[in-house]
């Protein structure tokens, strides 16, 4: 199986969102390639989620190995199928027993994030109208005289 290994500076990355390359270990031909992710407009949002994901699916990475992680990634390896490994601490990833990895198998592992509701994710919202706004009248507390108002004022059509 082919492992994918979040790293920065030749050891395992803190964060694995925020790692800025993959090192790929196939446990069976002990064979490594360093990976670096390119950085992109959208990669401080979900576009860097769909980029790792691309690229374990570009190498047939079936696991990664991981020190911390968010819900959101987490959640999204799960979807995809991709077995998720940590580590002791300490251990060099050049010289690993793969015998000897702790298997993550639920969300509870992983780190919620305090500000998810507060980020606004461009790159994921209505592409059609390009706008990072969408109107979603089931999320205000306005009364419904109230938004009829404000969408005849600022012309807005649903």
């Amino acid at each position: 199986m082919k492992y994918a290994i979040p790293i920065s500076n030749d050891k395992l990355c803190n964060h694995y969102s925020k790692a800025p390359q993959f090192l790929l270990v196939d446990d069976v031909t002990k064979q490594e390639q360093t990976i670096d992710l390119i950085p992109t407009i959208k990669s401080k949002t979900c576009g860097k989620r769909t980029q790792m994901l691309s690229l374990l699916t570009a190498h047939n990475v079936g696991a990664v190995i991981i020190k911390n992680i968010g819900e959101a990634m987490l959640s999204s390896l799960f979807e995809q199928g991709i077995k998720v490994f940590t580590l002791t601490r300490g251990v060099d990833i050049h010289a690993l027993d793969f015998s000897q990895l702790v298997p993550v198998e639920d969300l509870s592992y992983a780190k919620p994030s305090v500000n998810k509701h507060n980020k606004v994710h461009t790159c994921c919202k209505d592409k059609q109208t390009g706008s990072a706004f969408k109107w979603e009248p089931k999320e205000s507390c306005l009364d419904a005289k109230t938004l009829r108002n404000l969408r005849s004022i600022h012309k807005i059509h649903l």
